[in-house]
């Protein structure tokens, strides 16, 4: 404490000068209009700077939050669209109830490692067993088509995206309803090949395409991208086009897991017949 004032008492003069020189700078800005116009402008430019700082880093801090909160949304909304709702007439005498439940139930899920640049791609996601998640179960975010499940620990899942070459997606025209299959060649992480394209059927470039609900891992009607080119093959039975896919494979940040709450029941029924 002693060597403060010491210190204090051997620069006082400098403390002093330094007060005068505020004071003074107060009184010629306060009493000269110009000056004190130049002032104001320079000090509202600088907080507005540090408002803008402060609000960026704000943001930044509640982006995570906020990416969570939507995606939980996302998933609750998935779950009461038309694909995701199971109807079943029930007669019984001279009653008839319609009985409606779940069908799909979804699980939001944030991205933590992903590739596009390889051939065979994957990424990890946070939530494992303890969430409810299993092998085989689709990927999707928001609307459109990602992936499948095809490990899982306890707490991450590891996902094999729609840019592998062992993935076939069972698929349809939006228009029509022509079954078609899709898969990814290789190259451009946005463009995909769609197969099986029947003869007859006339073809434009942005059509759109979406899931078929014909297999046990999409439900209908999920998007999975728009016709750019149609090729004619003159000594096959097909066609094929070139799609462009509309998922950001690139930039995913939040998916949701789609949970079949049926899956069970078909997978005895289909095995049941498999007996016979």
């Amino acid at each position: 404490m002693r060597n403060l004032y010491l210190f204090f008492r051997k620069h006082y003069f400098i403390f002093l000068f330094l007060l005068l020189e505020v004071v003074s700078l107060i009184f010629f800005f306060r009493h000269n209009k110009f000056q004190n116009a130049v002032m104001y402008d320079w000090t509202s430019a600088i907080s507005g700077r540090v408002n803008n700082t402060y609000n960026s880093i704000a943001e930044y801090l509640y982006l995570r939050r906020t990416n969570f909160i939507l995606g939980e949304e996302n998933a609750k909304l998935h779950a009461r669209m038309p694909q995701a709702i199971y109807l079943a007439d029930t007669q019984i005498y001279i009653r008839n109830d319609t009985i409606m439940q779940s069908e799909y139930r979804f699980i939001n899920a944030k991205v933590i490692s992903n590739t596009t640049n390889r051939r065979n791609n994957y990424m990890m996601i946070n939530k494992g067993i303890m969430h409810g998640i299993e092998p085989h179960m689709g990927i999707i975010a928001g609307d459109k088509i990602v992936g499948q499940v095809v490990s899982v620990s306890r707490h991450f899942s590891w996902i094999m995206s729609v840019l592998h070459k062992e993935v076939k997606i069972s698929a349809k025209f939006l228009k029509n309803n022509q079954l078609v299959s899709v898969e990814w060649h290789g190259g451009d992480y946005q463009i995909g090949v769609v197969k099986e394209i029947p003869k007859h059927l006339i073809v434009s470039a942005g059509d759109s395409i979406i899931t078929s609900g014909n297999s046990e891992i999409f439900p209908e009607g999920i998007l999975v991208g728009t016709i750019k080119q149609v090729k004619e093959h003159q000594d096959e039975n097909f066609n094929t086009a070139t799609i462009c896919f509309l998922t950001d494979f690139n930039g995913l940040g939040y998916i949701e897991v789609v949970l079949d709450m049926f899956k069970e029941e078909k997978t005895n029924l289909k095995a049941s017949f498999q007996e016979l």
